[in-house]
């Protein structure tokens, strides 16, 4: 796989991880708390999974990291 083909990807994943993310809100304003918390594990897994995916390509391509997620500087 090419770097760009990663980033693709991993925008992909981000997407997928956003709509998780109002699934999640969805539910919880919409269900049973019961019925939330199984959507929400379930959610979870999901989002865990595409994580580890993201990581997989960051190893490969550091310079793809989003700025967001890499460590701020000491400034002391």
């Amino acid at each position: 796989m090419n770097r760009e083909i990663a980033l693709r990807i991993d925008g992909m994943l981000i997407a997928i991880r956003g709509c998780l993310d109002s699934v999640a809100f969805y539910t919880k304003n919409n269900a049973s708390d019961a019925e939330f918390k199984a959507i929400a594990r379930q959610i979870g897994e999901g989002m865990g999974a595409t994580i580890e995916i993201s990581q997989a390509l960051y190893r490969e391509y550091p310079d793809i990291v989003p700025a967001e997620l890499k460590p701020v500087p000491d400034q002391s």
